[in-house]
């Protein structure tokens, strides 16, 4: 039996002051002791990172799901993957209106022929699942839209290795404002959300530069080969060989992590037997 592991994030980007960055640290705290004791009691982990990811999108501290961010045209599209690391098997969202939770639908097309579907066929299916819609519009978001400014956070994501040594990554966002009605981000790819049986990753930023770099691909490739510490380490020195702005959460088959972003600052927070913690509050305490 393998120790169970669990790392999410709430996006990367700026550095926010104090009183916004304990709010962060608080709620993702929250959801991960809301979704740990299901992986301690033997849960699997694609339960788990869909489950989490479900929370992130719910709360809209966060840019996915209810706190998404509005493309130009003032509207909120929303994208989503998963992926089963034990099976190599993905599901991806991209660009639906109105669902309340795209990773469930992602999670559900994963068993599915056609497992990536966009807009109005994804909505479809999610209306074909019973899975439901929401008007995921917030005040702020319309006040950000308005302004034209960056929003909270960026992408969020989960990964996880259940006590059967099965590892998973789920990744969903709102976009990063003000984009072109219809934009495609990194998210819905393998380029932003992978696992295989080595590894998982999720990540977050520019998603254009993600998609360039294949980030996740490229650091779970790098994890079958050597330690996660090392695995980062190269990705690390690409990413700033190249100027790319982007975070990530990584996690190895054998449960050692790391939580790393070439921005000012990655939210996270990472949950194993005994023990929990998250990004370094102080830090923000001492800005």
């Amino acid at each position: 039996m393998k120790k169970p592991v669990l790392v999410i994030h709430g996006g990367a980007g700026r550095r926010h002051a104090h009183g916004r960055a304990s709010e962060l640290h608080g709620a993702l705290e929250r959801i991960g002791e809301q979704v740990w004791p299901t992986l301690a009691a033997g849960g699997d982990a694609v339960t788990a990172v869909t489950e989490a990811v479900c929370h992130l999108e719910d709360d809209p501290l966060f840019n996915a799901g209810r706190g998404a961010k509005l493309q130009q045209d003032g509207v909120p599209r929303l994208c989503a993957a998963v992926m089963d690391g034990h099976r190599e098997r993905f599901g991806g969202v991209v660009n639906a209106v109105g669902l309340a939770n795209p990773v469930r639908l992602a999670r559900a097309l994963m068993e599915e022929g056609s497992r990536t579907l966009a807009g109005a066929g994804a909505e479809a299916r999610a209306r074909d699942l019973g899975l439901p819609f929401r008007n995921n519009e917030t005040a702020a978001a319309r006040a950000e839209w308005t302004r034209r400014r960056d929003g909270l956070t960026g992408t969020v994501g989960a990964v996880a290795l259940d006590a059967k040594g099965r590892l998973a990554a789920a990744t969903s966002t709102g976009g990063r404002g003000y984009e072109r009605p219809h934009r495609v981000s990194d998210t819905p790819t393998v380029a932003a959300t992978y696992a295989t049986e080595a590894g998982a990753v999720s990540c977050t930023g520019v998603g254009e530069e993600i998609v360039e770099g294949a980030m996740a691909v490229r650091l779970v490739m790098e994890m079958e080969q050597v330690s996660v510490d090392e695995a980062c380490r190269r990705l690390l020195d690409r990413i700033g060989g190249r100027g790319w702005r982007a975070g990530f959460i990584a996690l190895a088959a054998d449960g050692s992590w790391a939580a790393h972003t070439s921005t000012d600052a990655l939210y996270w927070w990472a949950m194993e037997p005994g023990s929990s913690r998250g990004f370094d509050l102080e830090a923000f305490e001492k800005q």
